[in-house]
């Protein structure tokens, strides 16, 4: 919920730029979020949901105010897409 949460209030401009250094390491982690369940893993739902921020992000910021957050986002969105079972939800 936080995740979408956070995407939301991005996407309409009500999250300050203030307040990316407290966010986006939320996202960074919510990316990576994946707990094993027997053969199945759990998590695929905070991963798009944390790909959707990163988006909103995008959307909402200029690339000035993102500039110090970019390596974050990247590299979680990067290993994402390389290593992700369900990489077709956030293609």
């Amino acid at each position: 919920w936080a995740c979408l949460a956070l995407a939301e209030l991005a996407r309409r401009g009500l999250l300050l730029p203030e307040r990316l250094p407290e966010a986006v390491p939320v996202v960074t982690k919510a990316i990576r979020y994946d707990v094993r369940r027997g053969s199945n893993s759990v998590g695929a739902h905070v991963r798009d949901a944390a790909c959707y921020v990163c988006w909103a992000f995008a959307r909402a910021y200029s690339p000035a105010v993102m500039r110090p957050h970019v390596d974050a986002l990247c590299e979680g969105m990067l290993l994402a897409s390389l290593f992700d079972r369900e990489i077709n939800c956030r293609r």
